[in-house]
C-alpha cells in the first residue's frame, strides 16, 4: 500500500473573528499550494483510491480541491485526525480496508508523529521531520500487522511541488 501524508494549504492565522480553530479556513496562498498538489499527483499519473481527511474546515478543503481531479475517489472524515489525534488510532481505522494508495489529510503534529509512528515503528525512534503546510510526503508500506510498517520515500516541500509542476 502506497500512503501519501499531505499536510493542508496555509490557513488563516490569528483572526480575530475566528475563535474557533476549526473554523480557520484556506488563504489565496493555501488553496494554490493544493492546487499544485492536484496539479503534481496528475502530472505523475498519482491516482488516489481513498482519501483521509481532518474534519476540520482547513483539511476538508484541502480534500476537496484534491478531489475535482481524482477520478472515483472516495473521501472519509476521521476525528482521529484531528491536530489532537493520535496516530496508532487512525493508522488502525485507515488500514481496516484494503485500498493500494490512500491520501491522508491532516495536521501537525499529528501527521509528522504518524509518518514517524510508521516508518520507525520497530525503532522505537523518532526522525526530526517538518511537513510544511501544503506539504506532502509517501510512504511505501512493508506490513500491516502487527502494526503498520513503512519505509518513507520522500517528502516535499510547497516549494518543491511548485518547481516540478510548472
Amino acid at each position: 500500500m502506497e500512503i501519501f501524508v499531505l499536510r493542508h494549504g496555509d490557513a488563516n492565522i490569528g483572526s480575530k473573528k475566528i475563535v474557533d480553530d476549526s473554523a480557520r479556513s484556506l488563504t489565496d496562498v493555501g488553496i494554490k499550494e493544493i492546487e499544485n498538489v492536484s496539479k503534481f499527483f496528475a502530472d505523475f499519473d498519482i491516482e488516489i483510491d481513498h482519501i483521509f481527511s481532518s474534519p476540520l474546515k482547513r483539511a476538508r478543503q484541502t480534500a476537496e480541491i484534491i478531489l475535482k481531479n481524482q477520478k472515483k475517489v472516495k473521501l472519509t472524515e476521521l476525528a482521529e485526525l484531528k491536530p489532537e489525534g493520535l496516530s496508532d488510532e487512525a493508522c488502525k481505522k485507515m488500514t481496516k480496508q484494503n485500498y493500494p494508495t490512500i491520501l491522508v489529510i491532516g495536521h501537525n503534529p499529528l501527521l509528522t508523529n504518524m509518518i514517524n509512528h510508521i516508518i520507525n515503528s520497530q525503532k522505537q525512534t523518532t526522525c526530526d521531520l517538518s511537513l510544511k503546510t501544503g506539504g506532502l510526503a509517501k510512504i511505501n508500506t512493508t506490513a500491516r500487522e502487527p502494526q503498520l510498517q513503512g519505509k518513507l520515500e520522500w517528502l516535499l516541500t510547497p516549494k518543491m511541488i511548485r518547481k516540478v509542476t510548472k
